[in-house]
């Protein structure tokens, strides 16, 4: 008992002294708070201005509101409010130790500067490093952001590239995003505002290399979810503001990229149009408007004759002409402006952009019979080594309009147009050890891939006083994409007879990979309104104010309408074909074999359609939300806190050979958040984030419709899927020391009901693969961000020129699929990565115009696709990728010489053989393995 009492006596001592310690030590200094104002927009609070104490660097920016508090040593000190474009105000004061003292201060401009004129230019842009950091400071929930000075500074060309520097996020296939690991199923995309599309046919995600990255303003990405943001975002909701300049400008760029193992070398590529370099196929691969339908090409009454009649239509396009790749190609013009109609002043800035890009690898790709107990190896199943060579036109329009009626009602007006050709040969050459093992095969794909995609959106800012805010957005998306005359076919010959022409495989029907010309059409598109509400409540007591509460309100609504069908055929040889017909035309080169002399209704090929009931699917999605949140500072407390209620009907319109599959999904979610942020001080706080979200599927991924993946020989099919249902928890300490740094420290729990994954299904040698919903998941990890400029640790001036961002995240995740699975029950999620390294060291001297910087990232081994008991689990394997900028801003041109993918690293795809969750080189094999190759590309601009 004695020993008990004093222990309890040694603690109590422990505390006094340290509450006495920090009292001794915070008395040594005083806190001067208070709110500066704008006296050229009505008194309005003055966000970004700088507050600092003169003749040393202890300062800090104001808020949002114009708030903003700092701690100094007592005596007679001169507090500095500054503002570019606005006239300084000196203030000398006196405090004293433990002293908190209240300093407003209104700020008006120079005499003689026109504001319009200064704004942009001025610390108050919200796209800089400094402001996005004091951003990231006030929101209401776990955020990570990059702002468009940040990504000047870089190699990034599109926010796919750009994105991947922010605290747990990579990129998939240098056009997907991962946040914390998790699948790109799992996030939400919102431009400007409005929720964006799926812009992939397959999956449900969003291709960021769509948006480049000079027509972005800032990139956030919310990692936890607060009502005023979609449900549906359990990895992030990551939201594009595209530019808001508004300035005048006319600008001119161009640059040209240099890949040593493609440019200058032999490129195949199959005959196309006269606008492929614009986007589009102008008709030439086309199905012909008057070829007959499925109903009629299939019909009993469509006679031989008139089947060749059709096939005639089509154009002989199967051989691959060899040309040399040439630099890869960009060019730019952008034009800004500024007037006035009446009273209302219109700020555009506008952008159109054509790049061309080549690139060719070679890929290794293998696949293996199981692994047999007593087999140091399993047996292999196909040995192919693929030759892919990918050209791919673009045409980028940016269209941004700004309209700024009055100091209480603005207008933004956003457009973003791209029409995307993507022409892609691959010739694949090696063994079939299951069907042929005494052949060699050279089979082919030759695609062509059109897509059209527009996002706009209509914003509204209305401040119908001080205290009232509405802001709305309608926002409409169309994504088109066709797939006109994609050519698949296999060709064999014996082992011992390399002299002898290659055959062609005849097939006994009409499918996807023999003799095969597929022609897919998918066209979707939305249109989606939100309005929000935002009361905002002063507190005043005597003279003292607090900062004010917050209540808001509001809803988006959202309408979205999908069709898709698909057309496929192959040549066969009817049973009337003698056999040595049959032998020679089999034999014949590529150039003559389908020609019209050789598909014929006597004595040749044959054109049969193969396209079934599944083959063609249309649905609709209604989805409603609405919501209420308060935000509530109370003492060192910052809450956030409400509701969200979501509702959706998606409709489902399909049929297969049996019949009916029309299906429809309705379901309606209360979604609770809580976020708390305690704020120790100005320099320090504390975040924790709780909430509900939501991932729903896409309509291709129920939908029962059969797609052929030539890349990786297999087929993937939709079937019904549950909506999963996550609870959230996050909790980050944040550290800001100086302006524009910061170091944070966070952990975060994901516990998943009905998780969607990507896995295989048994149905014959093919693999078959679709979405599943498991049984339950979780997923938890830590991260860390560390934002560091060298300006004050080193005395050198050109060491103190560099600053530093680093981050990491380390994940844990495992999915249970449920006792009956043909799947292994308990493993880590698909696509969840383990570990997830960015560093980045930049260099920036204001006085030269130099820029510089060097980025690495890395991502830990993670599941591709989740295997069965015939097929073990595919992981793509860690990578490491450097990329180095280096940049010279001249009077009116600017210089940028950069390298993507410095150290050229393998992508590469290992089977877990052994079936024991991890990759052993010994033990487990290669299925997939190539490289892009490092590309060097010099960018010029010129900017009036």
């Amino acid at each position: 008992m004695k020993i008990n009492h004093l222990v309890k006596s040694m603690k109590k001592l422990f505390f006094l002294l340290l509450f006495l310690s920090s009292s001794i030590i915070f008395a040594q200094k005083a806190i001067i708070t208070g709110k500066v104002l704008d006296k050229e927009q009505n008194n309005e609070p003055l966000p970004f201005c700088n507050v600092i104490v003169k003749g040393t660097t202890n300062g800090t920016t104001t808020d949002e509101n114009g708030h903003y508090t700092i701690s100094v040593d007592p005596g007679k000190i001169t507090i500095e409010f500054s503002f570019i474009g606005y006239k300084s105000i000196l203030v000398p004061i006196v405090v004293k130790a433990g002293q908190t003292l209240k300093l407003n201060q209104t700020l008006g401009a120079e005499e003689g500067v026109a504001l319009e004129d200064v704004v942009i230019t001025t610390t108050r842009r919200k796209n800089t490093v400094s402001a996005l950091v004091l951003e990231i400071k006030q929101a209401k929930s776990v955020v990570n952001a990059i702002s468009a000075e940040q990504i000047t500074k870089g190699t990034d060309s599109n926010v796919a590239e750009a994105i991947q520097r922010v605290p747990g996020v990579t990129i998939v296939d240098g056009r997907y995003l991962m946040i914390r690991g998790l699948s790109q199923r799992y996030n939400n995309v919102l431009i400007n505002g409005a929720i964006a599309p799926s812009t992939e046919i397959d999956m449900k995600t969003f291709s960021f290399d769509l948006i480049p990255t000079s027509s972005v303003e800032k990139i956030l990405v919310f990692k936890t979810s607060s009502p005023d943001k979609p449900a549906d975002m359990t990895g992030g909701v990551i939201g594009v503001t595209t530019s808001e300049n508004t300035t005048e400008y006319t600008s001119f760029g161009f640059s040209l990229g240099y890949i040593p193992q493609t440019t200058f070398k032999d490129f195949s590529i199959s005959n196309g149009s006269s606008t492929d370099f614009l986007g589009f196929d102008n008709g030439y691969r086309q199905l012909p408007g008057n070829f007959p339908s499925r109903n009629v090409f299939q019909g009993n009454n469509f006679s031989p004759q008139q089947i060749e009649d059709a096939a005639h239509t089509l154009k002989n396009n199967f051989v691959p002409s060899n040309e040399s790749a040439m630099l890869q190609s960009s060019v730019k013009f952008g034009i800004g402006r500024k007037f006035n109609i009446g009273n209302v002043s219109v700020f555009s800035d506008n952008t159109v952009q054509q790049s061309t890009s080549y690139i060719s690898y070679d890929r290794i790709f293998r696949r293996y019979f199981s692994l047999n107990e007593g087999q140091e190896r399993p047996q292999d199943w196909l040995s192919y080594n693929d030759a892919t060579f990918t050209k791919q036109n673009k045409l980028t329009f940016v269209s941004n309009w700004i309209f700024d009626f009055s100091d209480k009602f603005k207008l933004k007006f956003k457009n973003l147009i791209n029409q995307i050709g993507k022409d892609e040969t691959i010739l694949r050459n090696g063994f079939n050890y299951q069907q042929k093992p005494d052949d060699v095969f050279n089979n082919y794909s030759l695609l062509y891939n059109q897509r059209f995609i527009l996002t706009s959106q209509l914003e509204g800012e209305y401040k119908i006083n001080p205290n009232n805010r509405l802001d709305w957005v309608v926002g409409f998306n169309n994504v088109t994409d066709k797939t006109p005359d994609w050519r698949r076919f296999r060709t064999f010959r014996p082992i011992d007879s390399p002299n002898d022409p290659f055959i062609m495989i005849d097939p006994p029907s009409s499918n996807l990979f023999d003799t095969s010309r597929f022609f897919g059409n998918s066209n979707e598109y939305n249109i989606g309104n939100g309005v929000d509400y935002t009361y905002t409540l002063e507190r005043i007591k005597g003279e003292e104010e607090f900062a004010p509460y917050k209540f808001k309100t509001g809803y988006y609504v959202d309408f979205r309408n999908k069709t898709f069908d698909a057309r496929y055929f192959s040549y066969r040889l009817p049973g009337n074909v003698s056999f040595d017909r049959r032998e020679f035309l089999v034999r014949q080169p590529l150039s003559t074999i389908f020609s019209n002399a050789n598909v014929n209704a006597t004595d040749g090929w044959a054109l049969q359609e193969g396209t079934g009931a599944r083959d063609k699917f249309s649905g609709t999605n209604f989805y409603a939300a609405g919501y209420v949140m308060a935000e509530l500072p109370v003492g060192k407390f910052d809450i956030n806190t409400g509701v969200r209620y979501e509702y959706n009907f998606q409709q489902l319109n399909a049929t297969d050979d049996t019949g009916d599959l029309s299906k429809d999904y309705i379901t309606g979610f209360l979604l609770p958040s809580l976020n708390i942020a305690y704020v120790f001080n100005e320099k320090n706080q504390l975040r924790f984030g709780y909430g509900r979200t939501l991932n729903r599927p896409e309509f291709r991924e129920i939908a029962p419709f059969l797609f052929y993946d030539f890349v990786n020989d297999r087929g993937i099919t939709g079937a019904p899927l549950e909506v999963a249902t996550i609870d959230n928890f996050d909790l980050r300490y944040e550290f800001y020391p100086r302006k524009g740094e910061t170091i944070s420290l966070g952990v975060f729990n994901k516990s998943f009901k009905n998780p969607i994954e990507f896995v295989a299904q048994i149905t014959t040698e093919q693999p078959q693969f679709r979405m599943k919903n498991a049984d339950k998941a979780f997923s938890r990890g830590v991260e860390l961000e560390f934002r560091k400029s060298f300006n004050e640790v080193f005395k050198s001036s050109f060491l103190q020129k560099f600053s530093t961002n680093i981050n990491l995240a380390y994940i844990l995740s495992e999915v249970d699929l449920g006792d009956v699975t043909s799947q292994q029950q308990v493993r880590a999620l698909q696509g969840q990565s383990p570990y997830i390294i960015n560093v980045a060291l930049d260099y920036q001297d204001a006085d030269s115009g130099i820029n510089s910087s060097l980025i690495f990232n890395r991502f830990g081994d993670r599941i591709d696709t989740v295997g069965d008991v015939i097929f073990p689990s595919i992981y793509e394997l860690s990578r490491n990728n450097l990329d180095f900028a280096f940049s010279k801003d001249f009077k009116k041109f600017k210089v940028k010489f950069s390298i993507k993918d410095l150290l050229n690293s393998p992508f590469r795809f290992y089977e877990d053989s052994d079936r024991n969750e991890k990759i052993e080189f010994s033990r487990d094999n290669v299925v997939s393995q190539f490289k892009r190759g490092s590309l060097f590309e010099l960018a010029l601009t010129y900017k009036l």
